[in-house]
């Protein structure tokens, strides 16, 4: 088709304005290009707004400034572990090498104040090569919204983590299982003056760079609904803004940062391997970049789903965001008093640590022709009430009787829950057993520091692990729940250029983030990899459109 004529005309659109959009923006404004950024959703900051903020760098200049280097060999053969053998070697070292530059670019340039997470270790650590105990994850200090002066109202917060702090105050305070000793009247000061930490926080500092300090173009409730392409160039993009569709031009080029394809239920289960989806992100994520790069003959590419950023978990009937439900994931299988088991009553995992979870959970028998270990059931006790949090809801809170089902016996709640409660019953018998010895010699729950930091509690003996004894018990059957973390995406370059069906790259077409496969990072997953893509990628496309490539 041609492309032209042009209703507005720009030389680079970033599609999306989470962190792989607003730092494409960012670097393609700061090379001499005339930006724009379009937005689905009604407001701004896109699934990296909903994150923890954290983003994974080894190498990253904020350990040489504290004396402390990272080891690049190491490093590498952390990512190497992670990636299993899938994915590309080359597009590893180039995310490897783009992270670093990407970090000291948005500081440097653009005002984010980073931080190394203090103590903070790699998911894997001590149990695999090249990990880490402290330097690797950063997360932002303490944004001030007021300074997004009028978009301050149209940016995203995040229901999923806790507002206003840091993962440095959040640990000090002992972690998620301990919301009752979180320092509340801190929270509520800040919450009130709009300092945000976190996902928001992280946005916070890249939004003011883009629009307030930079002036950078955007418009919210725009979808990019097709690309233009004049002679195989993709030279712009159809957005519909207020009822209308625009054609504008991108004389350098459009990147598709537009995260992945969690609410397309016909999409999502047939890649990640699940038989239903749901999605604790904004609804707006509608794989939209499968969409648009199908048109003109853009490559998939994919890794396996089994162990990538997913997690199970509920909704509560009555929640929303944006005016669809909101799922929550469910960090309370790693708590001391709680297990989780499948319909047959029986334990399969470490339920502190959801790398090993993932997979497990979609562990295939081939003979019967099920997922015997699907969907998994949570269950608690009363201990577990009397000190900790299930979801939202505080220890003496009722909790909701659509989700949680509640019996004064084992073997009653499996009755109620579908489940073998002789099953129910013995596993009980068993865990309770290693609980009392806090050693759990079946899955070694607890032997991770991260998920002992993340999701213990560090006053028991193993902060993973307390048995599950005391009446009345409760029981939750999960559901899967992504972070738009997707295994299937675009396939790109060293450059982020989309590459065609034919092999070749598709000139004026860039992807980051979500949107791109993750062949940088291979069949796993640590957490921090996601915004750690959308930065590195999104930069690293908007200085080759400028044609100053790193």
């Amino acid at each position: 088709m041609t492309a032209v004529p042009f209703d507005l005309e720009y030389d680079f659109i970033a599609c999306g304005s989470g962190i792989g959009g607003i730092t494409a923006a960012l670097a393609a404004h700061d090379a001499g290009l005339k930006t724009l950024v379009l937005e689905k959703a009604h407001k701004a900051g896109g699934v990296s707004a909903y994150s923890g903020g954290e983003v994974f760098v080894p190498c990253n200049h904020l350990m040489e400034r504290e004396g402390a280097p990272d080891s690049e060999a190491d490093a590498w053969a952390y990512l190497r572990f992670l990636a299993a053998g899938y994915g590309s070697e080359h597009l590893a070292r180039r995310l490897f090498a783009l992270g670093p530059l990407a970090t000291r670019f948005l500081e440097e340039q653009c005002g984010v104040k980073w931080k190394i997470i203090r103590n903070f270790p790699d998911y894997y650590h001590p149990h695999a090569p090249g990990t880490a105990a402290h330097g690797r994850y950063l997360e932002v200090e303490i944004f001030d919204g007021a300074s997004l002066a009028e978009f301050q109202k149209s940016t995203y917060l995040t229901p999923h983590v806790p507002m206003g702090i840091t993962h440095d105050e959040l640990f000090s305070w002992g972690s998620l299982s301990k919301i009752m000793t979180w320092d509340f009247k801190t929270m509520a000061a800040r919450m009130r003056k709009d300092q945000r930490g976190f996902g928001p926080g992280m946005m916070g500092y890249l939004l003011k760079a883009a629009l307030v300090d930079r002036k950078i173009d955007m418009m919210l409730s725009t979808p990019a609904v097709q690309l233009l392409v004049d002679a195989g160039r993709v030279v712009g993009v159809v957005a519909q803004h207020e009822g209308k569709l625009l054609r504008i031009g991108a004389r350098k080029g459009v990147l598709i940062a537009m995260s992945g394809y969690d609410w397309r239920p016909d999409v999502a289960p047939s890649f990640e391997l699940l038989p239903t989806w749901n999605s604790m992100v904004m609804p707006s994520v509608t794989g939209d970049n499968l969409v648009l790069g199908g048109e003109v003959g853009a490559q998939l590419a994919g890794v396996p789903s089994m162990n990538l950023g997913m997690f199970f978990g509920f909704q509560i009937p009555g929640e929303e965001h944006d005016g669809a439900p909101l799922w929550r994931a469910s960090w309370e299988g790693g708590y001391p008093h709680a297990i989780w088991v499948n319909a047959a009553g029986e334990r399969f995992c470490d339920e502190a640590f959801y790398k090993e979870y993932l997979p497990k959970v979609r562990h295939w028998d081939g003979k019967k022709q099920t997922q015997p270990n699907f969907p998994p059931y949570l269950i608690f006790d009363q201990n577990f009430r009397d000190k900790y949090c299930f979801g939202t809801y505080l220890p003496g809170m009722e909790l909701p009787g659509a989700v949680v089902v509640q019996a004064a016996t084992p073997r009653e709640l499996a009755e109620k829950l579908g489940i073998s409660a002789d099953g129910l019953e013995a596993t009980l018998k068993r865990f309770n057993g290693l609980a009392d010895k806090a050693v759990d010699e079946d899955f070694g729950r607890g032997n991770y520091p991260w998920a002992a930091m993340m999701t213990g509690d560090r006053d028991m003996p193993n902060p993973n692990l307390g048995p599950v004894e005391k009446a009345p018990f409760y029981g939750v059957k999960l559901a899967p729940v992504g972070a738009a973390i997707n295994s299937v995406g675009l396939k790109t370059d060293d450059f982020g250029r989309v590459v065609h069906v034919r092999g070749h790259a598709i000139p004026g077409l860039y992807a980051a983030g979500n949107s791109a496969a993750p062949l940088d990072t291979g069949a796993g997953y640590q957490s921090g990899l996601s915004n750690l893509r959308g930065m590195a990628w999104g930069y690293a496309a908007a200085r080759h459109a400028a044609e100053r490539p790193v």
